[in-house]
């Protein structure tokens, strides 16, 4: 006892009750359980009798400063709790920093430069377009030949006159001279041969014309000339069938070029010596569907004639024409009758005209110049 009366007392304060717990909600009485403030209804949470309540991290995105932790003062006042979805910015705030409208200054010129884009790449489109048919047109004169010189021209020029005025062998020596100085003009080979084979000389047109075979010139033709010349070989008791070659050659000749109507006549009358008279026929008949509509020969010696008669005087123009002797003479006859103004004779020349010439040279000669001259007449106006 008197140990224990010795002994000094200790004071013992009460327990300090936690601010947090300093006062509870009027619900804790009715509650059979405690339930911390943090879970209590939204009235109380918020309210500053309950002492310092903790806060929500904000997100890291939100634009709004992070505030102090620290306990309320009597200048400050408590801070609010509050859950994630108070802490985002009000509407009005999303409003304030809308992006700003942009000004129709700046739409015209995005406008503007979109347009010189566009421009710029359509002019690029097209000058390189332009070079390349630039370029392939420059590749194309590459590939086309040379033109010949004007003096090989000229001596080609009177070799063939000499050649159709029936004098071959004048032509023969014209050729062969511009084949001496100049072996890359075309067809001089071809040439060579023709006016050999006319002259007689088959050795040389043998030579010729396998060299034109040889070089790929006018190949379908140059067939066609060494199936002559072995037909004409053949008059000279040569060895072999002369017949067998010339219409194998001849068949050759049709495949490199079917368009050339010359070995199909060629070959047409090489069958009928044979009497084989059905196939003639036919090659025959596909000649007629190569040949030009308008007969070149006709055309070109009635066109030639109408350019003289154009140019020659009323004195000195022909007064007797025999158009029965020549057919072609009826439309220079026709146009000599118009200069003279003799409306009867035009009418009868150019009825018999009508009849013997075909439909597509009649009306190629009376499309002459030198004919139409005369449509504007009202006594001839009808014969155009």
């Amino acid at each position: 006892m008197d140990s224990e009366k010795k002994m000094p007392k200790s004071s013992v304060l009460p327990a300090r009750k936690s601010k947090v717990f300093q006062k509870e909600p009027e619900t804790a009485s009715e509650s059979p359980i405690w339930v911390p403030p943090s879970f209590v209804a939204r009235d109380h949470q918020a309210s500053p009798e309950h002492g310092r309540v903790f806060k929500f991290k904000k997100p890291s995105f939100t634009p709004k400063p992070s505030q102090s932790l620290a306990a309320p003062s009597e200048e400050t006042a408590p801070v609010e709790s509050s859950s994630p979805l108070e802490d985002f910015q009000p509407a009005s705030f999303a409003q304030d920093h809308a992006a700003p409208k942009i000004s129709p200054v700046r739409v015209a010129s995005i406008f503007a430069a979109l347009l010189i884009c566009f421009v710029l790449v359509g002019w690029l489109a097209y000058h390189q377009g332009f070079m390349a048919s630039q370029n392939r047109l420059a590749e194309l004169r590459m590939e086309l030949p040379p033109p010949i010189p004007p003096e090989f021209q000229a001596t080609i020029e009177s070799a063939l006159q000499a050649y159709s005025k029936g004098n071959a062998a004048d032509a023969v020596e014209k050729l062969s001279g511009v084949y001496r100085k100049n072996q890359t003009i075309p067809s001089t080979c071809y040439l060579m041969a023709l006016t050999a084979i006319q002259s007689g000389n088959l050795t040389l047109a043998s030579e010729k014309v396998d060299e034109s075979i040889l070089k790929g010139e006018r190949l379908s033709d140059s067939l066609a000339l060494k199936a002559a010349i072995e037909m004409e070989k053949s008059n000279k008791g040569r060895m072999g069938d002369p017949m067998v070659r010339a219409e194998s050659l001849l068949r050759s000749s049709m495949a490199a070029d079917v368009s050339n109507p010359r070995p199909y006549i060629e070959l047409a009358s090489l069958l009928r010596f044979q009497g084989r008279n059905d196939e003639a026929r036919q090659l025959f008949e596909a000649a007629s569907a190569r040949l030009n509509p308008v007969e070149g020969q006709a055309l070109v010696e009635t066109s030639l004639s109408l350019l003289n008669l154009q140019q020659t005087p009323n004195d000195k123009l022909p007064e007797n024409w025999d158009t029965d002797k020549d057919q072609r003479s009826l439309i220079s006859a026709a146009y000599v009758a118009m200069r003279k103004n003799d409306i009867p004779a035009v009418k009868a020349l150019l009825a018999k005209s009508r009849e013997r010439l075909s439909p597509a040279l009649y009306a190629y000669l009376m499309n002459d110049p030198a004919m139409r001259v005369f449509a504007k007449n009202p006594q001839m106006s009808d014969l155009f």
